[in-house]
């Protein structure tokens, strides 16, 4: 058994390091000016400043989002034991997002604006940890209950944040529109906010999958865990915190981007035919940064001339797959 999910390992590199080269190619020459493939190796000034101050730092950004919170989503489901559980459908990503808007009014309303690379992240990460002990404390009752907590918090947070964004707009009309929160786009992400995601992304995840053996663990029960040295209570409370920060370190920049951290794990587990969080974790990190780079690619053809938001093509095919979790969750 070990050899054949080792060897389904190795195929699953092998077709989706390719597909994520691909999806970064695609998503350096497609775009309002089209790149053509041999400008790549000798880019003209234009097509330098386009490839290396617009391009490459939202194909970058796809690719650190699309790890973040698919590796926030396989955690999530294996702590909460739950086939449902990701960041935007227990509410995390709506916590966060409000938190990164009250981070951005304050640094607007202080006139240090240059802070908001810091005060973005901090707050979304004290929403997103907010959001979710709201959902939990409403969701004892199981799985079911779990979901609906989720988007009940999720709805009452939107609101918020859509009555805050008016009146942040109304009194400051001259502050550039941040309605893309609610809908998640990597458009007009630079090289800053990319260093700020990247040095939250790499030792979160880092640890993650150092620690996939107590993930594992607590996805069978508390007392296996405990069985096997690991403190249930420590334990669980890190990998929320941590996944949490995971889902801040996306939100904050590029808003909520919605069903990535839901689909993912799944399409790994099924593909590896095992859940094995010490091989879904690292596996994540490459299908939904290649998920998020192909979504990204649609939202600027699908319209021409019209830059859709990411969450509008990953809720095509997520909400599919939750309507079929939940059918089978349901009938168990």
């Amino acid at each position: 058994m070990i050899g054949t999910v080792g060897e389904r390992f190795i195929k699953y590199l092998w077709v989706f390091i390719p597909l994520l080269i691909l999806g970064l190619l695609l998503n350096i020459v497609v775009g309002e000016v089209s790149i053509p493939l041999g400008a790549l190796l000798d880019p003209s000034r234009v097509y330098r400043v386009i490839i290396l101050n617009i391009r490459l730092p939202e194909a970058l950004a796809c690719i650190i989002v699309g790890a973040d919170l698919s590796v926030a989503g396989a955690v999530m489901q294996a702590l909460f034991r739950n086939p449902l559980a990701e960041p935007y459908v227990t509410g995390t990503s709506s916590g966060a997002l409000l938190g990164a808007l009250i981070g951005l009014l304050i640094s607007v309303v202080s006139r240090h604006g240059s802070f908001s690379i810091v005060l973005m992240p901090l707050f979304s990460f004290v929403g997103a940890m907010a959001a979710t002990a709201l959902v939990l404390v409403f969701g004892r009752g199981g799985w079911l209950s779990l979901i609906l907590a989720g988007i009940g918090v999720s709805i009452m947070l939107s609101s918020i944040v859509m009555m805050l964004d008016t009146y942040i707009l109304t009194i400051m009309p001259t502050l550039p529109a941040i309605v893309y929160l609610l809908f998640g786009t990597v458009s007009g992400i630079n090289w800053s906010e990319v260093l700020a995601m990247f040095c939250v992304t790499l030792p979160t995840i880092t640890y993650l999958i150092l620690s996939s053996r107590e993930v594992n663990l607590l996805m069978i029960s508390d007392e296996v865990a405990q069985a096997g040295g690991v403190n249930p209570g420590a334990s669980r409370a890190t990998f929320i915190a941590l996944t949490g920060l995971l889902t801040a370190a996306s939100v904050s920049f590029t808003g909520i981007i919605g069903f990535v951290g839901l689909v993912t794990p799944h399409i790994t587990r099924l593909l590896l035919k095992s859940s094995d969080n010490s091989r879904v974790i690292p596996l994540s990190i490459i299908s939904g940064s290649t998920i998020m780079l192909y979504a990204n690619v649609l939202s600027k053809v699908v319209v021409p001339g019209v830059v859709m938001p990411i969450t509008a093509i990953t809720s095509l095919f997520g909400v599919p797959v939750l309507l079929t979790l939940l059918r089978g969750v349901g009938n168990e």
